[in-house]
């Protein structure tokens, strides 16, 4: 398990990158189309929720300094900043499959338009 090594190219990804385009990650060096691994995910989203849960218990025999800022925001915090972390720190990168490009609809091309209704506006008599 490499950290942040493209699988086509093997030149580092840079961490940032990674975290901020986790699904639609694209090699800056071959342009190669990637996404961090499952395993990654996996791995990442438990250690993150066990932070949170740790957070969460030290935070609630705090004082509220705000009454919004409980122990719930506390354990978001700390979830989100642990997980995005967890993936800058070793993320594993796979190919992603390139998906097709979406055909665009026009107003007839399923004969619902103005033009295929013979002038009655799409009105069902």
């Amino acid at each position: 398990m490499a950290i942040r090594i493209c699988p086509k190219c093997g030149k580092q990804v840079p961490a940032t990158a990674v975290v901020a385009y986790s699904d639609t990650l694209v090699c800056p060096h071959c342009h190669s189309p990637l996404r961090v691994s499952d395993v990654s995910r996996i791995i990442g989203a438990f250690i993150a929720l066990a932070v949170g849960a740790l957070v969460w218990r030290w935070s609630r025999g705090m004082p509220p300094e705000l009454p919004w800022f409980g122990p719930e925001v506390h354990a978001f915090l700390a979830y989100s900043f642990a997980y995005a972390g967890f993936l800058m720190a070793t993320a594993d990168l796979s190919m992603r499959a390139l998906e097709a490009a979406p055909e665009p609809l026009g107003a007839s091309a399923h004969g619902h338009g103005p033009a295929s209704t013979g002038g009655h506006g799409g009105a069902q008599h």
